[in-house]
């Protein structure tokens, strides 16, 4: 689980995830666009910008309330990979400690924290999951790459990989080889 592509610049899949699109001109019309792109692309600059200049500190704050005025919080201390896809950011949270992989997918209201602000441990999301809408996913629990939470889950224990988890509390309603899940 990699936070660089190949090239060293994420948002170019990024890019390519949200859009279908590349190039510095497709960027451009996406982060006006495509509301998923543009806080994706916020919150790499805030991170980049956070050690990086005398005023980093600074600007990463304002680029956080950015992204606060759209109605989600990503924090800079959270490690996403390339590729991820928010279709629709709103009321995204995506707490300190958190891990994404590659090509994860991010519905609306989906909330990925600690259990309680004194408990460490934050959830880990494999390569290629998908977390649908209103999902809660808590502690320190891993969601195994290819798999899929259900709208409004609740989880709080691991998910294998290529597997479906709904309920709440959560619980492994499917599970199939990697390529055949349907969600």
């Amino acid at each position: 689980m990699s936070g660089k592509s190949q090239a060293g610049i994420p948002w170019r899949e990024d890019l390519m995830a949200n859009t279908g699109r590349s190039g510095v001109g497709a960027a451009f019309v996406a982060m006006l666009t495509s509301p998923g792109f543009a806080v994706i692309t916020t919150w790499r600059i805030a991170r980049m910008l956070r050690f990086q200049t005398r005023w980093g500190h600074q600007i990463t704050w304002l680029l956080v309330r950015a992204l606060m005025r759209r109605g989600c919080y990503i924090s800079v201390l959270a490690e996403i990979g390339p590729g991820l896809i928010l279709p629709h950011p709103t009321g995204v949270v995506i707490g300190e400690g958190a891990r994404i992989g590659r090509s994860v997918m991010l519905y609306h209201n989906v909330t990925l924290g600690r259990r309680a602000w004194d408990e460490p441990g934050c959830p880990t999301i494999g390569d290629g999951a998908v977390i649908y809408t209103g999902a809660v996913i808590v502690g320190p629990t891993s969601i195994g790459a290819g798999a899929n939470v259900a709208a409004n889950a609740v989880v709080t224990r691991d998910v294998p990989p290529h597997s479906v988890a709904a309920g709440a509390p959560a619980r492994i309603v499917r599970s199939e080889a990697p390529g055949r899940l349907r969600a």
